[in-house]
């Protein structure tokens, strides 16, 4: 997936894991928020993801991390930024 701001800021490490903070690393990424644009990742990986498993409705999203106490591993390609 490509996204219009720095993965690579956003998540230093190869993979990432995310708690209902979603604090990854949290450096600044230029504009924007970073757990706002970390938010963006998850809801936009859950939606691909539903889609990828035909499934009505994302199963994954930044909501419903945050309401529970949960993880979520993130594996990033670190030679590409999105």
């Amino acid at each position: 997936m490509e996204f219009p701001f720095d993965i690579n800021a956003l998540f230093p490490e190869q993979i990432a894991v995310l708690d209902q903070n979603l604090a990854a690393g949290l450096k600044s990424v230029g504009r924007g928020d970073p757990q706002a644009l970390i938010a963006r990742v998850i809801d936009e990986l859950g939606k691909a993801s539903a889609k990828a498993q035909q499934l009505p409705a994302p199963i994954t999203s930044a909501a419903k991390l945050q309401s529970n106490t949960h993880l979520l591993y993130l594996l990033k390609d670190g030679e590409l930024n999105g």
